[in-house]
């Protein structure tokens, strides 16, 4: 694992004492075990374990065992206390999610009789607001890399690329040059989100400048793509560091800055410019089609327009002589109104 990227997982802290006498924190570390023989990724397991640490301080305050509530407890004085205390409903989701994959393990282990999560739900959650850049906007972040300078390539490849594939920041960060295929024109994305690899279309100008980049780059001891002034790899925090740089030189103003507004972005110009839903969604990463259908949603009054431009008998009956209002036009005869 490249030193730049710090593990959630250190194997001495996730092996449980299999004694008889279970308690809570042996229980969490047998559950993170298992969660890392799944494969999932150390950010994931990062999350459980901030989740059911905070699950065991609210135990602890009740004054109870893990093993010894009953599901109101986590249905109704959980929720209820992480309402009370302001917190997000995103983060009370994270916990109860994480309530749901903790009691399922333990019953299915048999450490516990029953799910004691088996009635939890998801509270519902704000319609979130989805940020994206103007053509404006997208040029004038486009004319702020220097490209007489490595760190200008650099930085103009990465956004290029951001807002020609929408990858995710991670997988940007964990490209290899062995990802991008010139022949096919194409991206390769090993290890997306749950885990999952997708094959992502790339075309000529993105392609053209990643090859100007990669002759900068020059040879390398490793094979991540993205590399520092320092000759080490360009970490995550480092690309947000770049993208968020980049916005403020741009006077970006009225739109959230991220590097995920960037793949946004790109969902949103996909759909105008006449791409389908079910492209995007494998070109995204999405296990769904919920999450287009949300981008469509959003951005149903640039589609309108979209639609003016595109509509199939406006151009089908452009070339017809014009109508008045009052005339109607039926099996090829005009009948006055």
């Amino acid at each position: 694992m490249p030193k730049f990227i710090k593990s959630a997982i250190k194997p001495y802290e996730l092996q449980p004492d299999f004694s008889s006498n279970e308690t809570y924190k042996n229980a969490v570390k047998k559950f993170l075990l298992d969660r890392a023989y799944r494969n999932l990724t150390p950010n994931s397991i990062t999350g459980y374990r901030a989740y059911l640490k905070a699950l065991g301080q609210d135990l602890e305050s009740w004054g109870l065992s893990y093993l010894e509530i009953v599901p109101t407890d986590l249905t109704h004085r959980m929720i209820n206390n992480m309402m009370d205390q302001g917190y997000k409903e995103t983060t009370i989701n994270g916990r109860i999610r994480t309530c749901q994959q903790f009691y399922k393990f333990l019953f299915e282990e048999e450490i516990t009789e029953t799910n004691l999560a088996s009635t939890l739900k998801p509270i519902k959650c704000p319609q979130t607001t989805i940020h994206t850049f103007s053509s404006e906007q997208v040029h004038s972040i486009l004319q702020q890399p220097n490209l007489n300078t490595f760190t200008g390539i650099h930085d103009y490849a990465i956004i290029l690329t951001f807002l020609d594939t929408g990858i995710r920041v991670f997988e940007m960060a964990n490209l290899k040059l062995s990802d991008i295929d010139f022949e096919q024109n194409s991206i390769k994305i090993i290890c997306g989100k749950g885990r999952k690899s997708r094959i992502v279309p790339i075309q000529k100008t993105c392609l053209n400048h990643l090859r100007i980049y990669i002759q900068e780059r020059g040879n390398q001891k490793f094979d991540y793509l993205w590399v520092s002034v320092f000759n080490t790899p360009f970490a995550r925090f480092s690309i947000i560091d770049m993208i968020a740089t980049t916005y403020k030189k741009a006077n970006i103003q009225g739109v959230q800055g991220a590097c995920h507004t960037l793949r946004h972005t790109m969902a949103k110009l996909y759909l105008l410019n006449g791409g389908d839903p079910f492209t995007l969604q494998y070109i995204l990463g999405h296990a769904s089609l919920e999450m287009t259908r949300h981008y469509i949603e959003l951005f149903s009054s640039d589609i309108h327009v979209q639609h003016q431009i595109s509509s199939p008998i406006e151009n089908l009956l452009s070339d017809l002589p014009e109508t008045s209002e009052s005339e109607v036009i039926f099996n090829g005869h005009g009948y006055e109104a």
